[in-house]
């Protein structure tokens, strides 16, 4: 589907659809799985109540948006727990799991059974899998030393030879309109940005303060802006490869430059929006939750009844629009948002929907034009040519 057919479908959906609101408190409470340490949550994207997180316990499943859990991990290895998961958005039972020192496993029959997936890794080191959203079958893994790339679902993998120099990358974002471009943050040498669906990248990194990044953020109506939630040291004498200024970080140029944002000098381990509300994100970090209703501009703590601010995973509830779950190292917690409308100016539900026709329509026109120049100014470049 090209950029400008998705913009007409988006805006489709834009007016048929309406705002559903949520009961809720704006306070966190712990739902499941106490004192258990989660690192990561995923959502099965055709079944949103389906859950899956990575714990210290292992691998867990929920078929009810995250109270009742069960284990699912049995073939695979128990001596230390994976650190990242993600489901095929085609088929719901292949799933992947990356494990820091063992590689990566995958399972075809929803977790009955799994197999090793390390033919063409360098290194099992693996800190992160993410799936291209046009093809399942392209993987892309953040490794000790840098990105590796498999095309048949896993089956083999080669690594980038894109990198200038080995780097430890820990998180990797793909642009949702255009896959060719990614973002890969590393462990001290900052972001780095490929144009050419990972064959070449290039670091990105002025403006930036911190060079270890933990998570990307890409904003799904705008990819240029993108956020990078970076890690802050423990003590003022604790420099990470002489850096000292963790938080986040926020571009509106694709990474050619990157502004200090409001939330700074504390460490962010991930990021999160929901579908329907994408101008407001929200940001798990050591030190509690943060919301954001400018994509990242400016940041307020919504700490309410939170009694751990280790939040290592944020993360958005589909099909509960106001719902943020949060893994800490302590259980999983949920907050409802029930702010969220009126942060964006759509909390009033009077107005005729002829308006919100008339807007999307004035919207679809004003994208359309500014697709088209940034279609012209943005072709995939080759290796040999810049990202942007």
């Amino acid at each position: 589907m090209t950029r400008i057919s998705s913009v007409l479908l988006l805006s489709f959906f834009l007016c048929a659809a309406g705002t559903p609101a949520l009961a809720g408190d704006n306070s966190w409470s712990k739902i499941a799985l106490d004192t258990v340490h989660i690192l990561s949550l995923t959502s099965d994207p055709a079944r949103p109540a389906t859950l899956y997180a990575v714990t210290s316990q292992g691998l867990k499943k929920s078929l009810d948006s995250g109270n009742i859990w069960t284990d699912i991990g049995a073939g695979l290895p128990g001596d230390i727990p994976p650190n990242s998961v993600v489901v095929n958005y085609l088929n719901s039972k292949e799933i992947y799991v990356g494990y820091e020192g063992l590689g990566i496993f995958k399972t075809t029959d929803g977790g009955n059974t799994w197999h090793s997936l390390n033919e063409g890794l360098p290194n099992p080191y693996v800190r992160c899998i993410v799936i291209s959203p046009k093809d399942p079958n392209l993987l892309y893994a953040g490794i000790q030393g840098g990105v590796a790339i498999s095309t048949n679902g896993g089956k083999q993998w080669h690594m980038s030879s894109g990198f200038r120099r080995a780097v430890n990358v820990n998180c990797i974002a793909i642009d949702p309109r255009n896959p060719q471009f990614l973002y890969a943050g590393t462990g001290g040498a900052g972001v780095f940005k490929s144009g050419n669906g990972g064959v070449s990248w290039v670091d990105v990194n002025e403006g930036l303060s911190s060079l270890s990044i933990l998570t990307l953020h890409i904003d799904p109506e705008d990819p240029d802006i993108v956020l990078a939630g970076a890690y802050h040291p423990a003590t003022p004498t604790d420099f990470y490869v002489g850096q000292s200024n963790g938080g986040a970080f926020r571009t509106v140029d694709g990474g050619r430059t990157w502004q200090e944002t409001d939330l700074l000098t504390i460490t962010i381990f991930s990021f999160t929006a929901h579908a329907q509300y994408p101008g407001v994100v929200y940001a798990g970090a050591w030190g509690g939750a943060y919301r954001s209703a400018d994509r990242g501009a400016t940041w307020t703590d919504i700490n309410t009844n939170l009694d751990n601010p280790f939040l290592h995973k944020v993360y958005a509830l589909p099909g509960k629009p106001q719902v943020v779950l949060a893994g800490t190292t302590y259980g999983l917690l949920s907050y409802t948002d029930t702010n969220i409308e009126t942060l964006i100016g759509a909390g009033d539900d009077s107005l005729p929907f002829v308006l919100y026709g008339l807007a999307a329509g004035v919207a679809l026109v004003a994208a359309v034009f500014l697709l088209v120049r940034r279609h012209r100014r943005r072709a995939t470049p080759d290796s040999r040519k810049p990202v942007w």
